[in-house]
């Protein structure tokens, strides 16, 4: 019997709310693959007051399609690979450590928005 967080994680990956992407590693060949991506609001203290921040976007990508994705990759959501190239898409970069999951089968990982 397969593996049932496997099986879950694989159905949320192509759920609505999932998309098509190119990953590119800084160093090898792009890789189609599926991510997830959110923007969760965060909270934060200034003084007395609290600051509702939702500057950070974060992208989930399935451990059985990246191994080790690494600061200084790149996603590009609605991306596609012509001539071994990213071409188009929604590019973003990685930046500090992405940060695996208790089951070990998922990433989530820290990006900011590359301007074209």
């Amino acid at each position: 019997m397969g593996d049932p967080y496997q099986a879950a994680l694989d159905a949320l990956f192509w759920a609505p709310g999932s998309s098509p992407a190119i990953f590119q590693p800084a160093e090898g060949s792009p890789i189609a693959i599926r991510v997830i991506r959110s923007a969760p609001d965060r909270t934060t203290g200034f003084g007395d007051s609290r600051v509702l921040d939702n500057a950070a976007t974060l992208i989930e990508i399935r451990r059985s399609e990246v191994n080790a994705p690494a600061s200084g990759d790149f996603i590009a959501i609605e991306g596609r690979i012509v001539d071994g190239q990213v071409v188009g898409g929604e590019v973003f970069e990685i930046f500090g450590d992405p940060v695996l999951d208790l089951e070990r089968i998922g990433w989530t990982c820290g990006v900011e928005l590359r301007e074209p």
